[in-house]
């Protein structure tokens, strides 16, 4: 009997010991699985040799007097025609006759729910003309929700503060809270009534969690 009895606390001993071993293995696994889902520091380039690569275009945009029923004209296109490196740089045109507009590219970026993240994005901006006007502003966003109005960007400075390349950059901490996923977003917003075309290239965009 005192064998049979050795033998089964033995064994529970071992079962015992074989569920602590898979349960520390299991939480090993989960927090590695979180470290490399989610690195500390993230740091997403694109020059646009290539394509957009994860970038998408969007607008709000007015509806146009001379063509009704239709939107005012506008359009996000890789373009040759000036490059801050390589042979590609992103074209933005918009008419903006009507004095109203705002275009940009956005970016979806995976993040964990209820913690704290740093966004720096940087990037080069082209302007053809200097001008003491303040022909389109240079607009900036990055949070936890998709941007889809005017009012979600902070503006970085006139569009035409110099002629060729300059380089701007925007800063953002944010609280996930319940969402699992940060935007940012760069482009224009009209401020005269004129057409208008600026290009943008080498974006920086820099998460740190």
């Amino acid at each position: 009997m005192k064998h049979i009895r050795l033998r089964r606390v033995r064994f529970y001993l071992g079962v015992s010991a074989l569920c602590s071993v898979l349960a520390a293995s299991l939480c090993i696994l989960l927090l590695m699985s979180s470290v490399f889902s989610y690195p500390s520091f993230q740091i997403i380039r694109e020059d646009f040799e290539e394509g957009f690569d994860g970038w998408t275009a969007d607008a709000v945009v007015p509806l146009d007097p001379n063509n009704p029923g239709h939107f005012v004209e506008w359009n996000i296109t890789r373009s040759n025609d000036v490059a801050h490196s390589g042979q590609y740089s992103l074209k933005l045109f918009i008419d903006g006759r009507q004095d109203d507009g705002t275009i940009w590219i956005e970016r979806k970026i995976d993040v964990k729910r209820n913690s704290h993240v740093k966004i720096k994005t940087s990037f080069m901006f082209y302007s053809e003309s200097e001008s003491f006007n303040t022909i389109a502003s240079i607009c900036a966003y990055a949070g936890i929700r998709n941007p889809e109005v005017e009012e979600n960007f902070v503006v970085l400075g006139s569009a035409n503060e110099v002629e060729g390349w300059k380089n701007y950059n925007y800063t953002a901490d944010l609280y996930t809270g319940s969402s699992e996923e940060v935007w940012v977003a760069i482009g224009i917003t009209v401020r005269w009534e004129t057409y208008m075309t600026y290009y943008i290239d080498d974006v920086k965009v820099e998460i740190e969690r």
